[in-house]
């Protein structure tokens, strides 16, 4: 049975529970983590359950009312999961919307630790790691949010819209569906009266940047994120680019998103798992040509001549069998190249094929399907005709898919972009202003990323280690800068200690050496980075 439409998908295919590790709202016993309780207020006016997972059990609801947190609408520790399962099985999250009556694609976890990676690898759920709570020595390749704020922004912009599509086909005789996310010509706004469309970036390859975000990666997220809430994005799913014309070239637009966006949902991404193994007519310069009167009209720009250079790389030949295998490719027109991409992952073994494009051209998508008689080697290139296809013509048009919510998206970068901007220059100008010497005042904001990191490790550290710590910024004597003190008190310490940024930087190298966490000053190596 085959459906094609491109409209909106049933009523709640959005996220409606938010699985949070208690380490991402307590810093310690009745301490919230700052913009905590502003998510969770903010999740509560939008009807979006949180549930709270803790390793041991423990009374949650007196817990979060210490720390003025209201109460989860779950809370789950390992006595509750099936056989006791350690974090890092998806027992957890399957646990979670069994006892919420949800899919898993309906909720996402932000989580502390590498085990909460797993967790959500495992169950093929969207994880987010909280990096105001937590930061890892051992890297992993995860959706980011330095704030709680981040998690807001994240939700609102891409996880609680219904999921819809310029065109979207289901055929459920041939295990096949496509998603295509915007009309070829969709326009967006860059700020500054300048817009942009989608061929400026996937076809042009231009980079554009809406704010401080680049509109690839704001573009695939999206897409990605919707196909995640239909169902169409199944966790350990094999990920794919259909290859260019030419030999050995993919599309560094799509590729170099997928590359860190693969384990959204456990799957894996296998650059070369479809290969052009001979040039290709380009189709869009010929479509191109043949609607100026160009064209020669020589050129086989048929199914035939995908079959005659793409196959399945033969590296993969024992990886294909009963997966889920998502093509994603930049544009679609009649389907050619999802389709040929279709008949050789299923003659490969595969269960279930997915394509995933950015845009959608009007004319009309076609099926196809080899006649009876004809096989195939799909890891192989096959002399075939366009005669050796059955072809079913689909109707023509693309509707707006997100067009106006995605427009609303690329407005909220550009204008927070703006915002953030206009406070650096308010503050930068606030400094100039002249400072008695020896004036010293709480520490109301950071200065720079180096003062921002070592404050987060000071927090994430203060509660197993029993340190107190505060900061301030003062004026020097004879000087007219403004510069940081910061005061660690340790345990068993009885007189207050004061330590400028060099010095407070060395102790907590010092306390961490000891307590066996990994950290490094901001901008040294590793996490400690800020991206």
């Amino acid at each position: 049975m085959i459906t094609a439409v491109g409209a909106a998908m049933d009523d709640n295919n959005t996220v409606r529970a938010v699985a949070i590790d208690y380490k991402a709202v307590l810093r310690g016993p009745g301490l919230a983590h700052e913009g905590i309780a502003e998510l969770l207020r903010w999740l509560d006016e939008r009807n979006v359950a949180w549930a709270l997972l803790t390793n041991d059990p423990m009374d949650a609801k007196s817990a979060l009312a210490a720390a003025g947190l209201p109460e989860p609408a779950l809370h789950l520790c390992r006595d509750d999961i099936p056989d006791k399962a350690k974090r890092g099985n998806g027992a957890w999250l399957e646990a979670v919307a069994d006892r919420l009556s949800l899919r898993t694609n309906q909720l996402i976890l932000v989580g502390t630790s590498q085990f909460d990676w797993y967790t959500g690898i495992h169950a093929g759920v969207v994880h987010i790691h909280a990096r105001w709570a937590s930061r890892l020595g051992k890297p992993i390749t995860s959706l980011i949010s330095d704030e709680p704020a981040d998690v807001i922004e994240l939700l609102e912009h891409f996880l609680l819209h219904e999921p819809s599509w310029a065109f979207r086909l289901d055929d459920e005789d041939r295990a096949f569906e496509i998603r295509s996310m915007l009309p070829f010509n969709a326009q967006f706004p860059r700020g500054g009266g300048r817009t942009f469309t989608v061929k400026d970036i996937f076809t042009y390859d231009k980079t554009v940047k809406v704010g401080d975000q680049d509109a690839r990666d704001v573009l695939m997220l999206h897409l990605l994120c919707a196909a995640y809430l239909d169902g169409t994005l199944p966790g350990q799913s094999l990920f794919c680019v259909y290859p260019s014309s030419t030999p050995a070239k993919g599309s560094p637009q799509l590729a170099g998103f997928l590359q860190r966006a693969k384990v959204m949902t456990g799957s894996s991404y296998k650059e070369d798992l479809l290969e052009r193994v001979a040039q290709a007519p380009d189709t869009s310069l010929e479509r191109y040509r043949r609607s100026t009167g160009q064209s020669t009209g020589t050129l086989d720009i048929s199914i035939a001549a995908q079959a005659r250079t793409v196959r399945v790389n033969p590296t993969f030949k024992k990886k294909i069998a009963g997966r889920t295998v998502i093509v994603f490719d930049d544009f679609t027109t009649e389907g050619k190249s999802v389709e040929w991409a279709r008949i050789l992952l299923s003659e490969a073994g595969a269960a279930r094929v997915i394509a995933l494009t950015i845009g959608k051209y009007p004319s009309g998508h076609t099926a196809y399907q080899l006649r009876t008689g004809i096989s195939i080697d799909p890891f192989s290139t096959n002399d075939i005709t366009a005669a050796d296809f059955l072809t079913t013509p689909g109707a023509k048009g693309v509707d707006q898919g997100p067009s106006l919510a995605l427009a609303a998206t690329m407005a909220h970068f550009v204008t927070a972009a703006q915002e953030a901007s206009a406070e650096t220059a308010a503050s930068d100008g606030a400094l100039l202003r002249p400072i008695p010497a020896g004036s010293r005042w709480p520490m109301s904001s950071y200065l720079d990323m180096r003062q921002k990191h070592l404050a987060e490790m000071l927090t994430d550290i203060h509660p197993a280690y029993a340190l107190t710590w505060r900061a301030e910024e003062f004026v020097p004597e004879g000087e007219d800068r403004v510069t940081a003190l910061w005061w660690i008190t340790l345990p068993g310490q009885a007189a207050e200690q004061w330590y400028d940024t060099d010095e407070a930087e060395r102790l907590l190298a010092t306390i961490c050496k000891v307590a066996g966490v990994i950290w490094y000053p901001a901008g040294e190596r590793g996490e400690a980075s800020p991206a």
